[in-house]
């Protein structure tokens, strides 16, 4: 068996910034950590050296992705070094104008926005007041621009009887092919 020589993917954490304040994130709940973004520089240096290295996908997770002002250029970074990408989201900063610069790269493999239930009082029971009709609106703008829109439900003590709801709000009236859970 031939092992390969570089990563196929490489899943990074461009910022821990957040516009969200979710109960159970590690991020908000590690008081005694202090973090740094990385220069644009950096990153631009280590999707250059992945490039060169064949790996082949950059998810851009956090934190919020969308809180990096310099987020366009580092897309443009990994596409200039002929590498997909991911994002992961909360959806809260992603409008038309965003989902639209998106399409443009044609090399977004997958844009995955978290929603914890079918109604806000679920949703925000965990994530935050205000977080449920922008996690919403992501959803329905992503799709509408006919991209690979995802969504990953973490399941806890308050949505886990929401989640027929939440599987007739993305299957059925959104027309997601499917979801995905985890747990916190």
């Amino acid at each position: 068996m031939q092992l390969m020589r570089s990563p196929r993917m490489l899943d990074l954490e461009i910022t821990s910034r957040c516009n969200a304040r979710c109960r159970y994130c590690y991020y908000m709940n590690n008081e005694g950590v202090c973090y740094e973004d990385l220069s644009t520089r950096r990153w631009l240096e280590l999707f250059a050296e992945a490039g060169k290295a064949a790996v082949m996908s950059v998810c851009f997770a956090g934190g919020e992705p969308f809180l990096r002002e310099d987020l366009f250029e580092l897309i443009d970074g990994v596409v200039r070094n002929r590498m997909r990408f991911q994002i992961l989201t909360n959806g809260r900063l992603v409008d038309r104008e965003v989902a639209q610069r998106l399409k443009a790269t044609r090399r977004l493999d997958s844009i995955q926005v978290s929603l914890d239930g079918s109604r806000a009082e679920v949703h925000e029971s965990m994530r935050g007041q205000g977080s449920f009709q922008p996690a919403l609106r992501a959803i329905r703008i992503l799709k509408e621009e006919g991209l690979p829109v995802t969504v990953r439900t973490t399941i806890h003590a308050q949505n886990v009887d929401d989640l027929p709801g939440v599987a007739h709000l993305l299957l059925e009236e959104i027309g997601l092919p499917s979801f995905s859970t985890n747990s916190v």
